[in-house]
């Protein structure tokens, strides 16, 4: 049985209250009724979420926020000086140790939690406190993949940031080009992955291939804004940033081709719309 993770398990008894799952090994955990709206019989199989409660496996179909592994944001429900709850997501409220809370946990906050499982009590548990910046091994990433990020914090090179629930990266400050906001999400794109297994991730894509994203932003800003905008290659960093959310390299590289497509005019201090 994988504990903290979806899974598909098969029907081997029916009882008042529901059912009783097996895995191929033969382990068994217990879905409430509550839970199947439809008929099913001994043999059927099941998607399900396993987790524990009083020391016994049941089965959810429920999603949860996050799986053992993963990270989410989650909200404190109850707050005990040894622990706090959080809401997972699920029935089952997900219980962090004090001794695993990075500072003292609120109730009706959110807060960036990991899950895992605690090998001593052999419980899935929940923490606040992890490395910033790990090294990795055999990472599914390749340079320019597009991820999902979770914003964690603000540091003095840059953003850390979680990518696709599992990895730790990094945002350098160079490549920030709007405002962020701690457990925030926003798209990415894998920028380097280090020899040392660390991860860089830039906030826009990175080549010529990847311009037509900016062509449009572009577009669409002219549009809103009567065809004018009051940005051109001579232009500040800062001005384009604050135009437009992304570097002027990127800049240049689509009014370059929104001129040569016959889109644009570029003009000294600003670009139309044709």
């Amino acid at each position: 049985m994988q504990l903290g993770k979806t899974q598909t398990l098969t029907i081997s008894e029916q009882i008042n209250s529901g059912w009783i799952l097996v895995d191929e090994s033969g382990e068994k955990a217990f879905l409430p009724k509550i839970f199947i709206q439809d008929e099913k019989e001994i043999g059927d199989e099941v998607e399900v979420f396993v987790y524990q409660d009083d020391d016994k496996l049941k089965a959810t179909t429920e999603i949860p926020l996050a799986e053992v592994g993963e990270f989410a944001v989650m909200s404190c429900v109850q707050s005990l000086p040894s622990g706090a709850f959080m809401d997972w997501g699920i029935i089952k409220d997900l219980f962090i140790p004090y001794k695993q809370q990075k500072t003292k946990i609120i109730e009706g906050k959110r807060y960036l939690v990991y899950i895992y499982v605690d090998e001593d009590m052999e419980l899935i548990t929940g923490t606040t406190k992890f490395k910033r910046n790990p090294q990795y091994d055999d990472l599914p990433f390749q340079k320019g993949d597009k991820v999902d990020l979770l914003m964690m914090n603000e540091s003095e090179l840059g953003w850390n940031v979680v990518i696709n629930k599992k990895y730790i990266g990094l945002i350098y400050a160079s490549d920030v080009f709007k405002k962020l906001y701690p457990l925030s999400k926003e798209k990415g794109y894998i920028k380097m992955i280090r020899e040392d297994g660390k991860i860089d991730v830039s906030l826009q894509p990175d080549g010529f291939e990847n311009i037509d994203e900016f062509k449009q932003k572009i577009i669409n800003r002219l549009e809103e804004n009567y065809g004018l905008l009051y940005v051109s290659d001579k232009s500040s960093p800062e001005e384009i940033k604050e135009e437009l959310q992304m570097s002027k390299k990127n800049f240049k590289k689509a009014i370059g081709g929104l001129y040569k497509d016959k889109i644009i005019d570029i003009l000294d201090d600003k670009i139309k719309l044709l």
